[in-house]
C-alpha cells in the first residue's frame, strides 16, 4: 500500500496536471473537476496511511474513516475538510456520469460540468490543501487558475487566481 510521501507526490502530480490542462485554450471542466478529486483522493488517504496506518479501497471506506459526524471516526478530518471532500467527489461524479452531485437528486437527464463548478471544485481542494499546509506542512506552491467564476478577490488560500484568457 502507498505510503504519506508517495500520496502526498501523487496529489502534487495530479496538481500540476490540473494546471497544465487549465492552462490549455480549450477549457476542459469535466476533467478539471475531476483531477480535482483525484488530488483530494490522495490527500485523504496520505492522512490515512499517516494518522492511522489505513489503506482503504472504495471512497465509502474513507468517507467513513475521516467523518468528523461519526461516534467512532478512525482518522476524523475537520467538519469542513469532510464535507469539501464529499462535495468534491459529487462534483467528480457529475463530471463523469452526468448525474447530479448531489446524490439524492435522481433527476433522469443528463448534468454537465461548467465553469461554475470548477469554481465550486478549487474552493473545496484550496480547503483541503489549507489543511494540509498547516497540518503537516506540506507546500503547494502557489498553484495558479484561470477559472471565469474566480476572481482574485476569491477567498483562496493556496491557489492562486489567474486572469481567464
Amino acid at each position: 500500500m502507498a505510503s504519506f510521501d508517495e500520496h502526498i507526490r501523487q496529489a502534487k502530480k495530479n496538481l500540476a496536471f490540473l494546471i497544465e490542462i487549465n492552462s490549455s485554450k480549450n477549457h476542459n471542466w469535466d476533467w478539471e473537476v475531476t483531477v480535482c478529486f483525484y488530488v483530494g483522493v490522495h490527500l485523504i488517504n496520505a492522512h490515512l496511511a499517516r494518522v492511522g496506518n489505513l489503506h482503504y479501497r472504495t471512497h465509502e471506506e474513507v468517507k467513513n474513516a475521516i467523518n468528523p459526524f461519526n461516534t467512532f471516526p478512525l482518522c476524523q478530518v475537520p467538519q469542513d475538510v469532510y464535507l469539501s471532500y464529499v462535495k468534491l467527489e459529487g462534483l467528480s461524479r457529475r463530471s463523469r456520469y452526468l448525474c447530479h452531485d448531489d446524490p439524492t437528486n435522481r433527476d433522469a437527464i443528463g448534468f454537465f460540468t461548467y465553469d461554475k463548478h470548477l469554481a465550486k471544485a478549487i474552493k473545496k481542494l484550496d480547503l483541503i490543501l489549507t489543511f494540509f499546509n498547516k497540518t503537516y506542512q506540506i507546500d503547494f506552491e502557489k498553484p495558479e487558475i484561470s477559472c471565469i467564476e474566480l476572481t482574485p478577490k476569491t477567498p483562496l488560500q493556496i491557489f492562486k487566481v489567474k486572469p481567464p484568457k
